[in-house]
């Protein structure tokens, strides 16, 4: 009996001390993981859900706004018309221009069997004469017996031109195209009668004349893209001269 004293002894003791141990660790506070490289980062939000959890529906794109929020509008068509197309500018079969053998200026337009033309010295002088054209014959005429005789052979007009007492040969050429490039303006403007012409040249150059109340004086240049000019501070337009629409001649 007093050979396993020592023996109990030495257990009991052994035994305290893992008791003593084993409460020791329980009372200690769990020791953080170890990290490579710093702080672990925070989970993200869309990580994948874990497994046997099922994933959350996707709201669709038009359900993602908020209750109540309406689609953006279309922005309404403009209720104003848009502006009607510009008219054609008048056109004519063709224009021949030239000089009398006085030096006067002559213009000769033609439109279908009908034909308008205009003589004018650029100072004073100026006769309007208007009529047909058969088979190339030109029978032309206008107010005091004037009178216009010829005939049109292709690219060149020659003829005879009667007025103020005297007659006058012409030769005129075709100024290509059909833009007319006689011009006739007649208004009523401060109690006063304006009657004017004008020629266009090919080479860009113009000739006219214009009564103011029965007083011819020399044209003004005239702005052909407009059709208007400046006579005694009063604006004037003018409008191409077509053969049998009543515009001109």
């Amino acid at each position: 009996m007093k050979r396993m004293t020592p023996l109990l002894t030495l257990l009991t003791g052994s035994a305290l001390a893992a008791v003593l141990f084993t409460m020791s660790a329980q009372a200690a506070p769990p020791a953080p993981q170890s990290q490579v490289g710093g702080t672990a980062a925070p989970a993200s939000p869309t990580d994948p859900p874990s497994p046997g959890e099922a994933p959350e529906p996707t709201p669709p794109a038009d359900e993602a706004a908020s209750p109540g929020a309406q689609p953006a509008a279309t922005p309404p068509a403009s209720s104003g018309s848009a502006p009607p197309p510009a008219s054609p500018a008048p056109a004519v079969d063709g224009t021949w221009t030239g000089r009398l053998d006085g030096g006067a200026t002559i213009a000769l337009t033609v439109k279908g069997d009908k034909a308008s033309a205009y003589v004018c010295d650029g100072r004073s002088l100026e006769i309007w004469l208007r009529g047909t054209v058969t088979d190339g014959a030109l029978d032309l005429s206008g107010k005091d017996g004037a009178r216009l005789t010829g005939r049109i052979d292709g690219n060149r007009a020659t003829g005879e031109v009667t007025g103020r007492g005297r007659t006058w040969a012409f030769t005129a050429t075709a100024t290509g195209g059909n833009a007319p490039a006689l011009y006739r303006a007649t208004a009523q403007v401060r109690d006063a009668r304006v009657d004017g012409g004008w020629i266009l040249l090919p080479d860009g150059t113009q000739t006219g004349v214009v009564t103011w109340n029965g007083r011819p004086v020399s044209a003004p240049p005239l702005d052909p893209a407009f059709g208007t000019t400046i006579v005694n501070g009063v604006r004037i337009t003018a409008e191409p001269v077509v053969p049998g629409t009543g515009t001109g001649g």
